[in-house]
């Protein structure tokens, strides 16, 4: 069961991380200050990747009109069994 769920794993485009289970990269991408005095929060979008080429991918995609400010990098996260990414 162990040696399928490895192989399992790797046919997707995450690969196992440290615990074994398959990990995504996550990042955060920030644009500039709104232009409006009421709106000083930047916009900001949070994505799930196996990269950051992927991640800018998946973002053009769906704000392909977002102007990318920063793109900082938050760390590693596990994906459960059945997510949508896996």
């Amino acid at each position: 069961m162990k040696e399928r769920k490895k192989r399992l794993s790797t046919n997707t485009r995450f690969r196992p991380g440290r615990s074994g289970d398959c990990e995504a990269q996550l990042w955060e991408f920030t644009g500039p200050p709104g232009l409006l005095q009421d709106d000083h929060e930047p916009e900001t979008h949070w994505v799930a990747a196996e990269s950051l080429d992927a991640a800018l991918v998946y973002l053009r995609k769906r704000q392909d009109d977002f102007v990318i400010k920063e793109a900082r990098f938050r760390g590693m996260i596990p994906l459960l069994s059945g997510s949508p990414l896996d």
